[in-house]
């Protein structure tokens, strides 16, 4: 297919989806998983921005829970740097719309528009941005283009390009060489930087800026984790973090397997996804084992058990801070083909970080973390309950590891000054300075 073909070909999709969203949203009654269509018909911004003050917003784009987490510094900056600014935070899911409602840092949220130019100019005529900013690889052609037609200048931040996506992208990338003709890249490593550019994106506005994520911090402990924490009295603690379906069983093999040693070993069970509480509660019930869940504890309703047991997170949030109230941490997504998850939380907590095999899509933090000596990978339940039962039987190397995992993600800090010297050097009408790679 050419180039002209591929286009086409996708703008008339878009257009088509667009279409059937705009009937959709406008029947009677319509399904709540249809409810959002409003949103990604960009008409949250007409109707969020009644009474907002005048002049340009800045948008940031981010697709989910995590990458929200990881623009918060970047998104505060920019903020206090560009005060009277709207400014919108839009993603891709349901979990992360409720957190970008919750953030201070925005004044509006909403999902992402559909990339169709009646979705994507109702945004931009309501709310004319003075830049707009994206994480990851989020390429959208028909937004993008837009954004370049009007002069808005557009930030890839923390831009991250796998081998994966490389490779499964390939017979995309005329869509992705229009949509990056003129887009600003902050890319984590100079992989991401070779990557981007082999896309389609300008070289003379490709930087290496390294990962936000490093720039993450988690702020003062709520007071359930307190709550929690003064329950458990210095027991100890396996904390299991952005666990998925499968990886569950196995922790709770490894964790069967360590209580002989360790009768009071108390687990801390957090799923990934809020929808997939309920069944793990069912999973472990179903092998007869105490559980208690998290909400239910730290309101005084319930107890931690008193001797072996699982406390299951059922709320979002806690979780970064939840994992310094273990004696080790691992940290889902990694056991099972997924990727891995932000192991930059427990290792700032200063805990030892145990992952899995399946770490792509955190491999910069991972293989910092583990060249510190502050992590182990594992391959299995057997080899979590060896390395987990390990720690807890030399309490002292254990602090260590720990020491040293804190220490390598501190070692990657920067990111944030980085993005913010290209930024606003390309925001003050010039060529973006070269900011000293991360």
């Amino acid at each position: 297919m050419t180039e002209r073909a591929t286009l086409a070909a996708y703008r008339g999709a878009m257009r088509l989806l667009a279409g059937a969203a705009e009937v959709a949203s406008r029947a009677p009654a319509i399904p709540r998983t249809w409810r959002a269509l409003g949103d990604r018909l960009g008409r949250f911004a007409a109707e969020g921005n009644a009474g907002a003050a005048a002049g340009p917003a800045l948008w940031m784009h981010a697709a989910s829970v995590g990458e929200l987490r990881a623009v918060r510094p970047l998104l505060a900056a920019l903020r206090a740097r560009r005060p009277g600014r709207l400014v919108l935070v839009t993603t891709l899911t349901r979990t992360g719309l409720e957190l970008a409602r919750q953030m201070p840092e925005a004044d509006l949220a909403g999902l992402l528009p559909l990339d169709a130019p009646e979705p994507v100019h109702r945004v931009l005529d309501a709310l004319r941005p003075e830049a707009f900013c994206f994480t990851e690889t989020e390429i959208w052609p028909t937004l993008l283009g837009a954004l370049a037609q009007r002069g808005v200048p557009a930030f890839l931040v923390s831009g991250r390009v796998s081998t994966r996506t490389a490779a499964r992208t390939a017979w995309l990338r005329p869509l992705y060489r229009q949509a990056l003709a003129a887009v600003v890249c902050c890319m984590q490593g100079s992989e991401d930087a070779e990557r981007v550019i082999a896309l389609g994106a300008d070289p003379g506005l490709v930087h290496v800026a390294g990962s936000l994520k490093f720039e993450t911090v988690a702020g003062e402990m709520p007071a359930g984790v307190r709550r929690l924490g003064e329950q458990l009295g210095g027991r100890p603690v396996l904390v299991a973090g952005s666990t998925h379906e499968g990886e569950e069983a196995a922790v709770l093999d490894a964790w069967a397997q360590l209580l002989t040693a360790h009768p009071s070993l108390l687990l801390l069970l957090a799923p990934r996804h809020p929808e997939r509480v309920e069944g793990v509660a069912r999973l472990v019930t179903a092998r007869g084992l105490p559980l208690e869940r998290y909400a239910a504890v730290v309101s005084g309703e319930r107890a931690v058990p008193r001797e072996a047991g699982v406390v299951l997170l059922d709320v979002m949030g806690p979780l970064a801070h939840c994992y310094a109230l273990g004696s080790a941490a691992f940290v889902g997504g990694s056991l099972v083909p997924v990727g891995g998850h932000n192991v930059l939380e427990a290792a700032r907590a200063g805990r030892p970080v145990l992952v899995g095999p399946h770490t792509a899509t955190a491999a910069d933090a991972v293989e910092r973390i583990l060249a510190s000596g502050g992590g182990i990978r594992v391959r299995s339940a057997d080899e979590l309950a060896a390395a987990v039962g390990g720690l807890l039987a030399d309490p002292g190397a254990a602090g260590e590891m720990g020491r040293r995992a804190r220490m390598a993600i501190e070692a990657g800090e920067g990111a944030l000054a980085r993005h913010l010297t290209i930024i606003e050097g390309r925001l003050a009408g010039g060529t973006a300075p070269r900011a000293a790679t991360a």
